[in-house]
């Protein structure tokens, strides 16, 4: 066969003459735009939030940490990710991501376990949403607004959203809700939901980033003295906190080179995943450079996005102030949740609308994780029962909606589940997802690098691609990109605070690593169970998928 095939009615080796692939075409249809991936990217990695667990966790663990470093470095890992995983997916235009390319060209086995993982882990980022809303949106502006209104009500509400019962509840209304719409709407409505959430998150943007170049530290602190006597009375609390912190060991250091490079940790769970668009790939509407401009490029301007917001926090409220509030107990100025940088900056405007602009801007970030993930999770497990690795109904599509509603339904529920842990159990970190899944990306940068070679014709006359000195410019991104994701891992497990690391957390680190090698049984079941049936699984992974 051709390795440019596309099959659509081959037949399997079992003798019953069943077709390979578990449709003719997907059914799916290319309403994205090139724009509508950028913003998908976008909230896959939400800049934002990364800066949150920058200025809100590095300054106060990390003793001489550089934190524009950390970024940068950051940044430096995850670009050849993002090129190696933005070209691989214009020259294999399916949806499924790195299932499509590590299948196809390195082993359908391989193939299957990275992405199981990647998907099993994206629930972990899905489900965070009602954990996080909570605590760094809704419950701040509940607290704000009582002081600013004069309500202890409101006040004393902001505890109540932080408490477990609490955060299950917003985490299922947006699980379900979003599951809904992907139902019962088609993409195009789920899209509008990151281009309508996109405006709310850059008002707020620009309100912290113009509050906080305002700003000084020696203010900040005085306008949260002021705040946290208004909310509770206490006086003093500035000092009190930063007390707390002493107590717990924290004090500033000389710069640190290995306190820097382990807080590499923080951006490398954010920025590799300017990727999101790969996983759709084959609704994104033709471009030559479509995948490109939504994923490296949208990379680069997150980046510039995080340097200013980190900019302007350091020199407005301080690193010494925000390292005391990371290490300090809030309990111990009567808070239930110290205060994110975002807190602070509606803190420091004094008024009630632009700090409400600010803290809804900042919750707008992370609402839209969950239509994000359950785009790219039900395109995963779309493809893999195309391929038949999974049952076939998970490919059923609505023929009014163009949804695989059967794939969501699935990830709806499981997710459902999910969010009680993020409520009532403490397993669960952002690092945690994350381990597993930069494994799976570095194998799908490997794949990338192999298919130029194994499938070259199609590499040629894709829109974009080339060589360099005869080199595959897929190729040696793919190699790089693997290289990083290999340097990304590893900090994962050398840093104390990832919730991976192999001394402390060493059930989490084997857990994750274990997961691999189930996925490769699973697929291998599947494969001795279809032969049974009459199909031959080898036959599909021969091919690229129809669209």
């Amino acid at each position: 066969m051709s390795e440019q095939t596309i099959v659509t009615g081959a037949k399997g080796s079992g003798g019953g003459g069943q077709d390979v692939f578990a449709r003719k075409s997907s059914g799916l249809v290319r309403a994205a735009s090139a724009l509508d991936a950028s913003l998908v990217n976008l909230y896959v990695a939400t800049f934002p939030i990364m800066a949150g667990f920058m200025l809100g966790i590095v300054p106060g663990f990390y003793p001489g940490v550089n934190i524009p470093m950390a970024i940068l470095l950051g940044a430096l890992l995850a670009l050849p990710i993002t090129v190696a995983y933005a070209l691989a997916s214009t020259v294999m235009r399916r949806s499924g991501g790195d299932y499509i390319f590590i299948s196809r060209a390195i082993h359908p086995a391989l193939g299957f376990a990275a992405n199981f993982v990647f998907v099993l882990f994206q629930t972990v980022f899905l489900t965070s949403t009602g954990y996080f809303l909570c605590a760094w949106s809704l419950a701040p502006l509940s607290r704000f607004l009582g002081v600013q209104l004069g309500n202890p009500g409101l006040v004393s509400f902001a505890d109540t959203l932080t408490q477990p019962l609490s955060i299950f509840i917003i985490g299922e209304i947006a699980v379900i809700g979003f599951g809904l719409l992907f139902i019962f709407g088609n993409i195009r409505a789920v899209l509008k939901v990151f281009r309508y959430t996109f405006v709310v998150s850059v008002v707020g943007l620009i309100a912290v980033l113009a509050v906080l170049a305002l700003s000084t530290p020696q203010g900040v602190q005085a306008a949260f003295d002021s705040y946290v006597h208004a909310a509770n009375g206490t006086t003093g609390a500035s000092a009190a906190i930063m007390k707390s912190a002493a107590d717990n060991g924290f004090s500033m250091a000389p710069f640190a080179l290995g306190a820097t490079l382990l807080a590499i940790t923080w951006p490398s769970f954010s920025l590799p995943y300017y990727v999101g668009s790969s996983y759709f790939a084959g609704e994104v509407r033709s471009g030559r450079y479509a995948q490109l401009l939504a994923g490296p490029l949208t990379l680069v301007a997150a980046l510039i996005g995080t340097m200013l917001l980190v900019f302007v926090a350091l020199n407005g409220i301080g690193q010494e102030f925000l390292g005391g509030l990371a290490a300090g107990s809030p309990s111990s100025i009567g808070l239930s949740s110290s205060p994110t940088y975002m807190e602070l900056g509606a803190i420091a405007s004094g008024n009630p609308i632009v700090g409400s602009l600010i803290l809804i801007g900042f919750g707008s970030w992370l609402f839209p994780t969950v239509p994000m993930s359950l785009l790219i999770m039900t395109r995963c497990i779309f493809a893999w029962s195309m391929d038949r690795v999974t049952p076939e109904a998970l490919t059923k599509v609505s023929p009014r909606t163009n949804s695989p509603f059967v794939a969501v339904i699935l990830v709806t529920v499981v997710s459902a589940a999910v969010a009680w842990g993020w409520a009532y159990t403490s397993y669960f970190t952002v690092v945690v997802g994350a381990f597993g899944q930069v494994i799976a990306l570095g194998l799908g940068c490997l794949a990338a690098a192999v298919i130029p070679y194994k499938f070259k014709s199609t590499y040629d006359l894709a829109p974009v691609g080339g060589y360099i000195r005869g080199i595959p410019t897929l190729t040696i991104a793919g190699i790089v990109g693997a290289v990083a994701s290999v340097l990304i891992v590893v900090n994962f497990a050398r840093d104390p605070m990832s919730g991976v690391n192999i001394d402390t957390s060493p059930g989490m680190f084997w857990f994750s690593l274990l997961l691999f090698p189930a996925g490769i049984v699973i697929y291998f079941l599947s494969r001795a169970i279809r032969r049974q049936q009459g199909y031959d699984l080898d036959l599909a992974y021969r091919e690229i998928p129809p669209e």
